[in-house]
């Protein structure tokens, strides 16, 4: 009998044990009924994530985020490269006396190297939709996180400005026609602005007559990035201004615990 127990308890040892179930580690904050670390299945959702997050009503799902580790380095490299070239443009606006170009340079240099870098990825948050629509419901990856703020009542108006501005929302109104409730810099670009939507999308508008984009209304917390004219800063990089747009979307708006 003693033998046939040792057998067994050979048997026993020598099968394999028992896979772990792999599990996600993903950060839920904001308007949630609690903010905290939320352990998932491998191979999750963010249906999976946002449902579990217990989002409260006064959420603002459109101008929810999430922030992927994933994301992290590129991102960094975005901003080091914005701010590379605006240095470069402050610094050739001096030695050609351009003294407001200097000015203007220093002034978003300043502004941007403030900035966090988030990892924000555009997505669809809102947790029920999210559920619904296979294409929106991307996979998670460890150590990603949810934000979800609050309903704003403001739209912004920044970059090539005399001073950024916060204006009330208005209805339906096209983007191009906030600009004329803010001082603009002689530096600003009279043919485009880039419109920054609450979810982290991005569209360039044409506000010229040679060029004008169909109206373009805004959605709480949008943004208004009124660039650089484009002969100024294609003199470092033609693409600053896409770039400083594509950062300024990777933030996230107020609310509870609204800290990157």
């Amino acid at each position: 009998m003693k033998r046939h127990m040792a057998l067994c308890a050979m048997l026993v040892a020598l099968l394999p044990a028992s896979p772990v179930a792999a599990q996600l580690r993903v950060r839920v904050e904001g308007a949630v009924a609690k903010a905290q670390t939320l352990s998932l299945p491998d191979r999750s959702h963010l249906s999976d994530a946002a449902l579990a997050a217990q989002v409260l009503p006064q959420a603002y799902s459109l101008g929810a985020a999430w922030l992927r580790f994933s994301q992290l380095k590129p991102q960094t490299g975005l901003k080091a490269g914005v701010l590379f070239d605006l240095t470069s443009l402050g610094s050739q606006a001096l030695l050609h006396q351009q003294n407001e170009l200097a000015t203007l340079a220093a002034d978003l240099h300043d502004w941007i190297e403030a900035m966090p870098v988030t990892g924000r990825t555009p997505a669809m948050l809102d947790p029920r939709a999210v559920e619904i629509t296979p294409d929106a419901n991307m996979g998670m990856a460890d150590s990603d996180r949810l934000y979800y703020p609050l309903r704003p009542s403001t739209v912004r108006i920044v970059g090539a400005v005399q001073q950024r501005c916060e204006l009330p929302l208005q209805p339906l109104q096209d983007a191009r026609l906030y600009l004329a409730s803010c001082t603009l810099s002689p530096l600003a670009d009279p043919d485009w602005i880039y419109v920054i939507e609450p979810d982290g999308r991005v569209f360039r508008q044409g506000i010229a007559l040679w060029n004008r984009s169909p109206a373009l209304s805004l959605a709480p917390g949008a943004m208004v990035y009124v660039p650089i004219r484009e002969g100024r800063a294609a003199t470092v990089d033609p693409q600053l201004n896409h770039d400083l747009a594509a950062f300024l979307a990777t933030q996230i708006l107020p609310g509870p615990g609204g800290t990157p």
